[in-house]
């Protein structure tokens, strides 16, 4: 048997960080810092953000250090993952158990409990204010909007854990770029230091100086929907969102002064920005702060790049210019130098990294995880199915409608096995894409230079239809599965060896939830058809699929921003447990907590690795790359970017010390009341 599945080994070891404290100056001044006008009374101040979680205890870190799964890779296996649980040897036990707790001042407690009753009347607040909730129902009447403000609508301001204050003060001096990993709160972050730049800009406001506005800018549309809710739920200012498709590009000045004397921030795609300055409806000197969302793109002609590239690095020194917060999960995202690259992003974004002190990448990972590697048997070489021939023949020269799906049936049949190389063809000739593809036929009929006959273009319409017909005539297989068999006659070894292994997971009732990522919309299309099939599903199992927006692009199996965002309600409602996903859920998205991730396809990168990993975030949590047997570039990337993280760590460990965040004083028994379920874990060879 060619099938390997190897789980791998966790040696924990103990490491305690070290404790920083802040002056009571600073907190004095912090404490008499108004958040709002409406606030400024003379005997009632609110907390700065930096001071609520002066309570924050030491936190106890345990390292999880593993071996190179592939080290103790095994000729022979069975299909099954082993459970393997960490563990931990007597004698570490008991160290790992002797826990000096630290004395706490009473400085400290009393701004503890101004900290606590602060959170508790922002609380109170949302509850007098009857805050909706989406009904069962009730999403399907709802715009897109709505629906991101309802999910997003949740409060992260009540609970900054003690490295995310320290990363703060730090923001609040200089430039910084925050490596820390997918799920540490950087957004918290963010949220922190806008607060903070809202009360140095209204005091500055009332001292009669020029309205300033701050920025944050993401890389998607999805992004943008998201992060507004997420600002709006947790800042008491006006704030606005943009993206492209909002016609941003046709305003004029008026328009564009108009937003910005309204609003305190505005979130949008750096685009948006971009274009913004180069046409002079803004300038960089009007912008008090710039977020950076995702930093890590900034390289090349990326907006993020452009925007500092062309209106901030060119402006004088004497300017006063914004300031610069960027936040990212690693500082590489291609097949690069590690070093070389995170030096590269530090000039181009004017910034310095800041991580944590013990030198792991996330800093703050809230749960070990059991990281395995699958190997499937050996894939056959490309053929082509009958349905395929008879598409190609009739429409290889229609290549405005046909040239997606046909490439990807015929590529399919090795990567998925032919019954979804097959299947993609009701997809892609539904109706709703049909309608896309009519409009698309006529788009391109009309940008021709050269003017075609009208009878090329109803030639084009009339193929359309006949492809409806051959598929309605068309008798489609049934996927060839048998439970504990690793042959099918038209479903590939990486396909069978996905199905055995989620209908072994999903075979009883569980509160599991599992997020599998492919490359190609269409993999995660079909993928989730054929869970839905009763020969492949199980009783628990409930899927979806989340694969991002492309407004206008037909033959992609289009789906709307807003049905996505229904997705991931659903999911986290547990209305869904497996999602099949693209790239869009490795970057960025609030997706709830998971405890299983599959690279189905394998990532090309550091940072879709560490991204996608960091999905996986509950308790006893799995991540498991699949690989085809014998594949040698494979093996190699599961190698590369654990080397690749293994560099960048030590980069991060060489940093000075004043780059580094290591904590704040606190009372170890609260936080293990509070943390008990937390671990940092951190992955290196």
């Amino acid at each position: 048997m060619n099938q390997v599945l190897l789980s791998v080994k966790l040696h924990p070891q103990n490491a305690a960080t070290t404790l920083a404290t802040r002056t009571t100056e600073n907190v004095i001044a912090d404490l008499k810092r108004p958040i709002h006008p409406a606030h400024a009374i003379a005997n009632t101040h609110w907390p700065a953000a930096d001071t609520l979680n002066d309570e924050e205890p030491e936190r106890i870190t345990q390292w999880v250090k593993q071996t190179d799964p592939l080290s103790e890779f095994q000729d022979e296996g069975n299909y099954q993952i082993e459970s393997q649980e960490d563990y931990l040897e007597p004698e570490e036990e008991d160290k790992a158990h002797v826990a000096k707790p630290r004395k706490i001042s009473e400085r400290k407690r009393r701004n503890a409990a101004i900290a606590d009753r602060y959170i508790q009347s922002m609380l109170r607040r949302d509850l007098e204010d009857g805050i909706s909730r989406v009904k069962p129902g009730e999403e399907s009447q709802q715009s897109a909007r709505w629906l991101v403000n309802q999910s997003e609508s949740h409060r992260i301001i009540s609970s900054p854990r003690a490295y995310q204050t320290e990363l703060f003060d730090l923001a609040k001096e200089k430039n910084v770029i925050a490596v820390l990993d997918t799920g540490s709160g950087k957004t918290l972050i963010a949220v922190l230091l806008l607060r903070h730049v809202f009360a140095q800009e209204l005091e500055d406001r009332a001292r009669g100086k020029a309205k300033k506005v701050s920025f944050f800018l993401v890389d998607s549309v999805t992004l943008v929907f998201q992060q507004h809710a997420v600002l709006k739920a947790n800042l008491d200012q006006p704030m606005n969102m943009f993206c492209g498709d909002m016609g941003t590009d046709l305003w004029n000045p008026e328009i564009w002064a108009k937003h910005l004397n309204e609003n305190m921030v505005i979130v949008c795609t750096a685009e948006v920005l971009r274009h913004c300055l180069a046409h002079a409806f803004i300038t960089i000197e009007q912008i008090n702060l710039l977020i950076f969302d995702e930093a890590h793109h900034a390289k090349k002609d990326h907006p993020y790049s452009r925007i500092i590239m062309d209106h901030y690095a060119r402006q004088p020194k004497h300017l006063v210019l914004p300031k610069i917060f960027g936040m990212t999960a690693s500082p590489v995202d291609s097949k690069t130098d590690v070093k070389k690259a995170a030096t590269d992003l530090e000039t181009i974004l004017h910034s310095q990294i800041v991580t944590a002190a013990d030198g792991s990448l996330g800093g703050y990972k809230v749960t070990s995880k059991q990281e395995m590697v699958a190997a499937y048997q050996s894939l056959g070489p490309v053929f082509k199915t009958p349905l395929y021939e008879q598409m190609y023949s009739r429409f290889k020269d229609n290549k405005s409608i046909f040239r997606k799906p046909l490439k990807f049936a015929s590529l399919a049949t090795r990567e998925l096995g032919s019954w979804c190389a097959d299947q993609v063809w009701p997809f892609c000739l539904s109706e709703d894409e049909s309608k896309k593809l009519l409009a698309k036929t006529e788009k391109h009929y009309h940008s021709k230079n050269i003017p075609e006959p009208l009878s090329v273009l109803e030639q084009r319409k009339a193929q359309l239809v006949e492809a409806k017909q051959i598929l309605a005539s068309h008798r489609f297989e049934v996927p060839d599965y048998t439970e504990g068999s690793l042959n099918s006659s038209n479903l590939s070894s990486k396909v069978v060896l996905l199905v055995q292994y989620l209908r072994e997971r999903f075979e009883r009732p569980t509160d599991d939830k599992a997020i599998i990522f492919v490359k190609q919309r269409y993999t995660a299309r079909l993928l989730a058809q054929l869970f839905k099939l009763e020969n492949i599903r199980t009783e628990h199992i409930q899927v979806g699929t989340l694969v991002g927006t492309r407004t206008g692009v037909a033959g992609d199996l289009n789906v709307s921003f807003r049905d996505q965002v229904i997705t991931m309600m659903n999911f986290r409602s547990g209305k869904l447990n497996c999602l099949f996903a693209t790239s869009v859920a490795e970057e960025g998205l609030d997706i709830p907590d998971c405890n299983l991730i599959i690279r189905f396809d394998l990532y090309d990168n550091l940072i879709q690795y560490i991204q996608s990993r960091g999905r996986a975030r509950q308790a006893n949590s799995r991540f498991i790359h699949m690989y085809e047997n014998g594949n040698s570039d494979h093996m190699s990337m599961i190698k590369q970017v654990r080397i690749n993280e293994d560099i960048l760590e030590r980069f991060c460990r060489a940093l000075p010390e004043d780059r580094k965040l290591v904590g704040n004083e606190g009372n170890i028994d609260h936080f293990l009341a509070k943390e008990r379920s937390h671990q940092v874990s951190n992955l290196f060879n």
